[in-house]
């Protein structure tokens, strides 16, 4: 049995884009779809048995009718197949609010063949040109479902987080006690593993408001594999032990913390009669656009222009993403930015060419050794602030009655 594993398609995202005029849609949604397109490209000439898209299939909740027709569209080439999907709702495909629909609601209630929208935690009998395939799945753990409840609506944000984490860690159990181990089974999920290496611009906006599940709970062994999603970056949590616990990654770049990371989609192969262990699986990647993110940094008897222009010359920037950070001393001549243009000009979208002025003066380091007691340490540090002369008695007294109540600590007096 052959599964293709993909996730965080985020449809919508428009960042450093453009429009084509000869389709209207901006370019960022073209990069977008033309990555979705080579995976579905795959899974139709090696023959899948089924896709599995874990979570988050547009960039909002609320997706326009172009993002929903696009989808729609490799939707029918997967329905003309006879190939099935599942989609586990991600937290971009959840509303705010309670109660309101998801953005791939309007798929289920359609009731499509061969297309199963995963919105609640569930194990689903899926027939396949092989064998049936079961597939447990674990949607975004939202807490307004939690708090919709009277048990939890006064939690507060710590105590929430670890509700959902146990009630998550619970429903991964119970799903995977339905199983039957004399079939092939995969857990999909679009949760944050505690264990997962998150990209630049997720370690910002995460940290703290997720609920994190541990991967050793992820990782049970009732399935052959567990497609993960939400983490953009792509890896493998459980390298070493089975189940594969492997997070897919996005299929393109959403922001310059994931210029350096390859994307892509995973393929699966599956003993078809439901022996644990064995399952095989590849990363494949896909044409993303790149992000070149240029780090300058300016000599104070150099030319500034110059100086950037000839790093330029060096990078190929062609049909890329371009960001362009130079350190000048303060004072130093700006670049001049239409050079910078001009020799940009193969750039799909220059994001910025921003300068960060250093003072002309650094505070000097001071020369401490590490043998130096406490007090010489602080006169030699004092010794290089000039704006603390004026307190340099008051510091030393305080350090000296500090010196003092740690000797007496240290000696049991």
């Amino acid at each position: 049995m052959r599964l293709l594993h993909l996730a965080d398609l985020h449809l919508g995202v428009e960042n450093y884009g453009r429009l084509d005029p000869a389709t209207g849609l901006n370019s960022r949604l073209q990069d977008f779809l033309r990555c979705l397109d080579v995976s579905l490209d795959l899974a139709l000439s090696e023959s899948v048995d089924a896709v599995l898209l874990a979570g988050d299939v547009y960039k909002t909740p609320s997706p326009n009718p172009t993002w929903q027709r696009e989808f729609a569209r490799r939707v029918q080439r997967l329905q003309a197949a006879n190939v099935p999907l599942v989609v586990i709702v991600g937290n971009h495909d959840t509303p705010a609010s309670y109660g309101k629909a998801t953005s791939v609601d309007v798929f289920h209630a359609l009731e499509l063949p061969n297309l199963h929208i995963i919105r609640s935690p569930k194990l689903i009998q899926l027939p396949t040109r092989s064998s049936v395939l079961q597939v447990a799945g674990l949607p975004w753990p939202s807490r307004h479902h939690l708090r919709a409840r009277d048990d939890a609506r006064h939690l507060t944000q710590e105590q929430t987080l670890a509700k959902i984490r146990q009630l998550s860690i619970d429903q991964i159990g119970t799903l995977a006690d339905q199983v039957n181990p004399g079939s092939p089974a995969v857990l999909v999920a679009h949760v944050t593993a505690a264990e997962a290496s998150l990209s630049g611009g997720e370690r910002t906006a995460q940290i703290g408001l997720d609920p994190t599940i541990p991967t050793r709970s992820l990782a049970h062994p009732a399935f052959d594999y567990v497609a993960l999603g939400h983490i953009h970056r792509h890896q493998s949590l459980n390298p070493d032990g089975s189940p594969p616990v492997v997070y897919s990654g996005s299929l393109e770049r959403i922001d310059f913390g994931e210029a350096d990371e390859e994307k892509g989609f995973c393929v699966i192969d599956l003993d078809g009669r439901g022996r644990r262990g064995n399952a095989r699986w590849r990363f494949v990647t896909v044409p993303s656009r790149p992000m070149v993110n240029i780090e300058v940094e300016i000599p104070a008897s150099a030319n500034p222009t110059d100086t950037v222009l000839e790093r330029l010359a060096a990078v190929n920037v062609k049909d890329a993403m371009v960001r362009v950070r130079y350190r000048v001393t303060e004072g130093q001549d700006r670049v001049d930015s239409r050079a910078v243009m001009a020799a940009l000009e193969e750039a799909h979208h220059v994001v910025s060419i921003s300068a960060v002025a250093v003072p002309q003066q650094r505070l000097s380091r001071a020369d401490i050794s590490e043998d130096a007691e406490p007090l010489q340490a602080l006169d030699s540090y004092l010794a290089t602030r000039d704006e603390l002369t004026p307190h340099h008695d008051r510091l030393r007294r305080a350090a000296a009655a500090l010196d003092l109540e740690l000797s007496r600590s240290e000696s049991g007096a």
